[in-house]
C-alpha cells in the first residue's frame, strides 16, 4: 500500500514522504482487587507529506481504499503549506536495537490475567485492606516509511507493561504507584512488586509533620521525570526554532552540576519508545544532552534542523494522523555511585518523594516547577518517620540541577525513563503543617 500511494503522489509531480502504522493493544484491567476488563484494539492508517513549488502538504486516512482522496487531499494543502527547506532522506544502513520479544507477541491474554491476578493475591496477602488496581498492556506495531528518495524502512515493536496503583486509607487517601517494563519478554517480579506496595504503605500508616523550610530532598526515581521535563522542553528544537529556549546559545556551557549527564537513546533496548529510525526515517542514536553537566545541544527534526541550519538528530516522533515533530525517545541519566542507604541515614530532617502531581503547571520554558508532593515521607534522625500531608516543591530545575548532592547508584525502568534518585542539599518545601 506505501508504495501505491507513493506512486499516485509521485504522478503528481510532488516530492512524497508516506508514513504509516499498524498497531494492536490488548489492555487487561483489575480495579480493586477485581478484574475487570480485557480489551482488544487495533489501529491502521497512513500519513502522507508532499512537497510543492517549495511548500509543505498533509493529509490522513485509516481507510485503504481511498488512498486517492488522501494523495489529493495532500497536494491541495499543499497550496498554503509552510516553506520546506529540507530534502527527504535517501536510503542507507540501519543500526541495530531490540525492539521486540517473540515471548511478547505471542503472549496469551489469559496470562496476562493470571499475572494481574497474582499481584493482586500478593499484595492482598501482604496489606489486607488495600485496593490495588493493575493494568498490563500489550502493544504490537510495524512502522514502515517510504519516501520519494528512494527510503524504505519499516520495523515491529513490542511492549509489554505493567503498572498498578494502591489505595490506602489512612488520616486521608494514599495512593501507591508502581511499574514494571516487561518489553524483554521476562514475567513480572510479582514478590518484588509487592514487597515495594507493602513497605511503603506501612510507612504511610504513620503521619508526620515537617514545618515549612529549606531540606535536603532525596527524589525517587519514579518522581525523577518531574524534575526532568523542563530541561527536556528546554532542548527541543522546536523552541530553539521559536527562539524560547532559555539554551539559545549556551551549547558548550556548563549549566548543570558536573554529577549530571542526560542521554535521549533511542537505540535502548527494549525501550518503549526505541526503533532503529525515528519518524522521518533517519537513523536513531544516542544524543547525550547534558554531559557531566555541559549541555551538548538540542533535538531536530528535518524540518527544525533546517530552519536552524543544521543536521536531523533521529528525533523526529509522530502518529499517522500527524506531521513529525522534534521530541525524546529513551531519557537516560547516567547514575552515579551513590547507595540509597547511605545518603538515607546521613540526612537529620529532611523529605523523601516517590510521586509528584503538577509539574507541568509552571512556566515549563523558563524552567520553573511547583510540584505537590503526592507521595512523600518526612526524613528524621537517618530515618523514615511516615507520610506528609499537604507539600509542596517549588524552584527553578536550572537552579536547583546546578546543586545535586549525589546520584544513585541504581537505575531504575521506568519503560521510556531510565533513571536512579537523586539527592539536593537544599530545596524549598512549603506545608500546611
Amino acid at each position: 500500500m506505501e508504495e501505491k500511494i507513493l506512486s499516485l503522489a509521485q504522478a503528481r509531480g510532488v516530492q512524497a514522504e508516506v508514513f504509516s502504522s499498524d498497531e494492536s493493544r490488548t489492555v487487561v484491567e483489575f480495579r480493586a482487587n477485581e478484574f475487570h476488563s480485557e480489551e482488544n484494539r487495533r489501529a491502521r492508517g497512513y500519513g502522507l507529506r508532499v512537497v510543492k513549488n517549495g511548500r509543505v502538504g498533509f493529509s490522513a486516512s485509516s481507510e485503504p481504499d481511498k488512498v486517492e482522496e488522501l494523495v489529493q487531499a495532500a497536494v491541495d494543502t499543499a497550496e498554503l503549506g509552510q516553506q520546506c527547506s529540507f530534502d527527504f532522506p535517501g536510503p542507507g544502513p540501519n543500526p541495530t536495537v531490540k525492539t521486540f520479544d517473540n515471548r511478547v507477541i505471542i503472549l496469551p491474554a489469559q496470562k496476562m490475567i493470571e499475572w494481574g491476578r497474582e499481584l493482586v493475591d500478593a499484595v492482598r496477602a501482604r496489606v489486607p485492606g488495600l485496593k490495588l488496581d493493575v493494568t498490563l498492556a500489550r502493544t504490537y506495531g510495524e512502522t514502515v516509511i517510504a519516501n520519494s528518495a528512494g527510503l524504505e524502512r519499516r520495523f515491529s515493536r513490542a511492549t509489554l507493561q505493567l503498572s498498578a496503583t494502591g489505595l490506602v486509607v489512612s488520616d486521608g487517601p494514599v495512593r501507591i504507584s508502581e511499574y514494571e517494563n516487561l518489553s524483554s519478554g521476562a514475567a513480572p517480579s510479582i514478590g518484588m512488586l509487592a514487597d515495594r506496595i507493602e513497605e511503603r504503605a506501612i510507612l504511610a500508616r504513620s503521619r508526620a509533620r515537617l514545618a515549612t523550610g529549606t531540606y535536603p530532598v532525596i527524589f525517587m526515581p519514579t518522581a525523577v521525570p518531574d524534575l526532568l521535563y523542563p530541561l527536556l522542553v528546554g532542548v527541543n528544537g522546536k523552541q530553539l526554532e521559536k527562539a524560547v529556549s532559555p539554551l539559545i546559545d549556551k551549547t558548550g556551557q556548563k549549566l548543570l552540576d558536573e554529577k549530571i549527564t542526560i542521554a535521549d537513546n533511542g537505540l535502548r533496548d527494549f525501550g518503549t519508545a526505541s526503533g532503529p529510525f525515528d519518524a522521518e526515517g533517519v537513523p536513531r542514536r544516542r544524543n547525550v544532552l547534558f554531559d557531566r553537566g555541559v549541555f551538548n545541544g538540542f533535538l531536530f527534526d528535518l524540518a527544525t534542523a533546517a530552519v536552524c541550519r543544521t543536521q536531523s538528530t533521529g528525533s523526529a516522533g509522530r502518529d499517522y494522523t500527524s506531521q513529525p515533530q522534534p521530541g525524546v525517545s529513551n531519557v537516560e541519566l547516567v547514575p552515579g555511585d551513590a547507595r540509597f542507604e547511605d545518603v538515607l541515614a546521613g540526612i537529620s530532617e529532611g523529605l523523601l518523594v516517590y510521586d509528584c502531581i503538577g509539574g507541568g503547571q509552571s512556566n515549563v520554558l523558563a524552567g520553573d516547577v511547583a510540584v505537590n508532593v503526592s507521595s512523600g515521607f518526612r526524613i528524621g534522625n537517618g530515618k523514615v518517620t511516615g507520610r506528609v500531608k499537604d507539600t509542596m516543591i517549588a524552584g527553578n530545575v536550572y537552579e536547583m540541577f546546578k546543586n545535586v548532592a549525589v546520584v544513585g547508584d541504581t537505575v531504575r525502568d521506568l519503560g521510556s525513563y531510565y533513571v536512579p534518585f537523586l539527592m539536593f542539599p537544599g530545596l524549598k518545601v512549603a506545608t500546611r503543617d
